[in-house]
């Protein structure tokens, strides 16, 4: 693929920044906000939490159930 200069924009190129005279400039804070992750699967960290603890709680339960068995 070759490169090819074109010239579409040389009318625009070299104007001002334009500047909205009725809307006023969005704060860094907010213009920032736009393109921080959210979630999009509400509550999902929370079941994911759950699900380790309970598997925890049986491995542990597990482990227990075992060293009773190597005593009897």
């Amino acid at each position: 693929m070759t490169l090819q200069e074109t010239h579409r924009y040389d009318d625009i190129i070299d104007l001002p920044h334009h500047v909205s005279r009725t809307h006023p400039p969005m704060s860094r804070h907010n213009r920032a906000a736009q393109f921080m992750p959210f979630a999009a699967l509400a509550g999902y960290d929370q079941v994911l939490a759950d699900s380790r603890r309970e598997t925890e709680s049986r491995i542990a339960e597990e482990e227990s159930a075992g060293d009773r068995d190597w005593g009897a």
